[in-house]
């Protein structure tokens, strides 16, 4: 069963299926579908897909994470500067669905950048 809610809620994202309303400011351009695809499908093929208690986590990384991070700056998505233990980021927010960042500076301050995106999806 929720298998079926899994997969009727990305195709309610993803083409906006009729009677069921995808999450408020969720982007059905081409363009944005595409971003979202690869990186759903490089989560998938590379096994960075999560269960958590009432989401799936998808997980993506290097070129794939690079280009959907710069198509939202493309988009005017403001980044958010963000510091913690394990580094300093810029996160830019997927509307709807999840976010994208880049890694700045590594838990030492050093230069670096690594980027990974994140997709939620309701189960």
């Amino acid at each position: 069963m929720r298998k079926i809610q899994s997969v009727i809620s990305i195709c309610a994202i993803l083409f906006g299926a009729p009677g069921l309303a995808a999450p408020s400011g969720v982007s059905v351009e081409p363009e944005a579908l595409a971003h979202y695809s690869y990186c759903v499908n490089e989560a998938k093929d590379r096994s960075f897909v999560f269960v958590l208690s009432r989401q799936i986590l998808y997980r993506c990384h290097g070129d794939v994470a690079i280009s959907y991070f710069n198509y939202l700056g493309h988009l005017h998505v403001r980044d958010r500067r963000v510091e913690d233990e394990t580094g300093v980021y810029l996160f830019r927010t997927i509307s709807g669905v999840g976010r994208c960042w880049n890694k700045i500076f590594d838990e030492a301050r050093l230069p670096v950048s690594a980027f990974g995106c994140e997709i939620f999806v309701d189960i």
